[in-house]
């Protein structure tokens, strides 16, 4: 009886060892998926390879974010802090994904990594405050050919000139202005949006719009596209024959351009909307 009791003991003991060693091994792998590292200097300096497809993300919360074309494969990112030096809850976290990096501008005392996430910022909430922080970083980015770009920032401008990527450009004060070889799509509340587009051959549905602020879309002769553009205080002008199906007037418009397939979403509410060939 001792035998088998000593047997099981020694069993469960070994069964708990390899569920424990099972579980840290499986955290150690998802983390080994990502390697993040803290600045927090005032200027901020990154440089990486980066490949076609893969993604370089830059989310901003107090200042600008202007993008342009790298010479090669390697993408860049610098940050020129600006404003108070006593305001010290400013870094720059960087996340590194095997598809990709996201680089992110965190106001929190604590400068522990951990709060940078694909698509925003978690657990600053409690830190930021609305004026309570003067500190603000502007960042120049350089994107090769072929990587996906997805700016965001909140106050301040987006500009991305002449680039050969797709990309995803948003913040809520500031005009957000776009040039690429590829398609975008541009979000702000208050400022304008002027995109210029040298494929319109994206997938699902592209959204240009603001609410206070004119929006300008410039897409090649031969696009084909259904469009829903929307206006309020303001009018719609453009250079597209478009065949009506639904809506039309002077502020709403919903028809296709050519034979159609791929959407395009245009909306604004004080300011006009213009659609053009380029």
């Amino acid at each position: 009886m001792n035998k088998i009791k000593s047997f099981l003991q020694g069993w469960i003991s070994g069964a708990v060892c390899v569920a424990v060693i099972s579980l840290f091994s499986g955290v150690t792998a998802r983390a080994q998926d990502e390697k993040r590292t803290v600045f927090a200097e005032g200027d901020f300096h990154w440089q990486g390879n980066l490949k076609a497809g893969q993604t370089l993300e830059v989310i901003n919360r107090n200042g600008e974010i202007g993008a342009s074309k790298a010479s090669g494969d390697a993408g860049r990112v610098e940050g020129m802090r600006k404003g108070s030096d006593d305001d010290r809850e400013l870094f720059i976290e960087v996340v590194e994904y095997a598809d990709g990096v996201t680089i992110c501008a965190v106001y929190a005392k604590d400068k522990t990594p951990g709060r940078c996430h694909r698509g925003g910022i978690s657990s600053e909430s409690n830190n930021w405050r609305w004026g309570g922080h003067h500190a603000k970083i502007n960042f120049d980015v350089q994107v090769p050919r072929g990587v996906r770009l997805h700016a965001m920032t909140t106050n301040g401008a987006v500009h991305c000139v002449k680039l050969d990527s797709v990309v995803q450009a948003e913040t809520t004060n500031g005009d957000v202005e776009v040039s690429t070889s590829e398609w975008a799509s541009a979000r702000t509340t208050n400022g304008g949006v002027r995109v210029n587009m040298g494929n319109a051959k994206w997938s699902g549905e592209l959204e240009e719009a603001t609410t206070n602020g004119s929006v300008d879309v410039t897409l090649p002769a031969s696009a084909e596209f259904k469009v829903d553009a929307a206006t309020t205080n303001g009018g719609i002008r453009t250079d597209f024959p478009i065949s009506v199906q639904g809506r039309f007037s002077s502020k709403e418009l919903s028809g296709t351009v050519g034979g159609g397939g791929r959407e395009l979403k245009v909306a604004t509410t004080n300011g006009g909307i213009e659609l053009k060939k380029s």
